[in-house]
């Protein structure tokens, strides 16, 4: 797997589920309801300025990042 840029993990909701982890998973509709500028904003949270390499991945689902977002309610 080639390393993902920032943008295709904030735009692609797939993608994002197989590398980024929260603690609750984000539903595709929050997904999409955030900004890609708050998707951004927690992926530089997570990993710094860039993501600098990808570890090997022993399943789908093993996450690259754990987190804790601010989702809105409703």
């Amino acid at each position: 797997m080639s390393k993902p840029s920032y943008r295709e993990l904030a735009t692609n909701f797939t993608l994002w589920c197989k590398l980024v982890f929260f603690e609750e998973q984000v539903s595709e509709r929050e997904f999409d309801e955030m900004s890609i500028d708050e998707k951004l904003d927690i992926l530089r949270g997570c990993f710094g300025s860039e993501i600098r390499a990808l570890p090997q991945l022993q399943t789908p689902s093993t996450p690259l990042a754990a987190a804790t977002p601010s989702l809105k309610s409703g």
